[in-house]
């Protein structure tokens, strides 16, 4: 039995063919009948859902986070941060949190921790997302009759969206150029006049790439952030870089976050620009920046950029008081 006390209730916590199973019980009998009954089962081949499948009054929120996690994050490009959801989470909740005990006053502590760390509104409210998710597939599922109350929190809409000017890109290629890093200067022009995320670059396979008979050259995305697949139309520098890089399936999945980080890290000794938000992702920014500075209506900014909401895109509204087609010909309108 791997039975132990927790908060004065008692954890039956065991591995399974590499599952977990965890439940708690107000006491050592009733944890060690549950596990002794689920191995049982296991063992025999018997039908052990409703073991496992209990309601909120027994269910722990470290086993509906797995469940959510299985179902709807393992193996999507969310998944990272989903774990680091769930860890901080766990962590404040505490190992033997049953969901039952998840109020909406429990929640309203959660936020205040998490105001305490100085953390943004943002940050906060993804891991209100998280959990809220995970409490709706509890719902639906029957564990629990009804959700506690959810509360985000308001995010300023007047927040400093940083991008790279016309000169700062000049002075990052010319920098990365002039110390022969030019497959990494390749990619930093990829990733400007596409405004892929990292994350989708790594995944795009060259074969997404197309020369299309009428719009040109394009590629394909199928493997994205929002699970929405999109096409967009490259520049001709966008092309070039990919002529330059496409020696394997994946031109660009050697460019992980350590070798974009060390890359970056030289940047900024040459530039001298010590801002917090000077960042490779700025990349992405800009391109959304310069679509809307050069007047392409935002329905095809948002488009282009992949957002899943109108919003995202109307961060960048306040830049400058078509088609697809048209966010290329503003793109081409770069120094180089």
């Amino acid at each position: 039995m791997s039975i132990r006390e927790n908060n004065k209730k008692f954890l039956a916590d065991f591995m399974y063919q590499g599952q977990r199973y965890r439940r708690q019980y107000p006491t050592y009998e009733e944890a060690a009948a549950w596990e002794s009954e689920l191995r049982r089962r296991m063992r025999l081949s018997l039908p052990y859902a409703e073991l496992i499948d209990g309601k909120g009054t027994s269910m722990l929120l470290n086993e509906l986070l797995d469940k959510t996690y299985v179902r709807f994050w393992e193996n999507t490009p969310n998944q990272k941060k989903q774990l680091s959801n769930i860890k901080i989470i766990e962590e404040h909740f505490g190992e033997g949190c049953r969901i039952a005990d998840v109020s909406t006053t429990a929640l309203d502590d959660f936020v205040f921790a998490m105001e305490r760390r100085s953390l943004a509104a943002s940050t906060i409210n993804s891991r209100i997302n998280t959990l809220s998710k995970a409490f709706n597939f509890a719902v639906d599922r029957e564990y629990i009759e009804k959700l506690p109350k959810f509360e985000r929190k308001k995010t300023t809409g007047n927040a400093r969206i940083r991008f790279f000017t016309e000169e700062e890109e000049l002075d990052i290629l010319d920098a990365l150029d002039g110390d022969g890093r030019y497959e990494f200067a390749a990619y930093t022009r990829w990733m400007l006049d596409t405004g892929m995320r990292p994350i989708e670059a790594r995944n795009a396979k060259a074969s997404s790439v197309r020369n299309d008979a009428e719009l040109g050259w394009l590629i394909d995305l199928r493997k994205t952030k929002n699970c929405y697949p999109r096409t967009i139309p490259l520049t001709k520098r966008a092309v070039k870089a990919f002529e330059f890089l496409n020696t394997i399936e994946r031109p660009f999945a050697h460019f992980t976050e350590t070798v974009i980080r060390r890359n970056w890290e030289f940047v900024r000794g040459c530039t001298g620009d010590t801002d917090t938000e000077y960042v490779f992702y700025l990349c992405r920014h800009t391109c959304a920046s310069r679509l809307v500075q050069r007047k392409v209506q935002l329905q095809i900014v948002k488009e282009w950029m992949g957002h899943k909401s109108f919003e995202q895109t109307l961060r960048y509204a306040k830049l400058f008081p078509s088609n697809m087609l048209d966010g290329r010909k503003a793109l081409e309108q770069t120094l180089h």
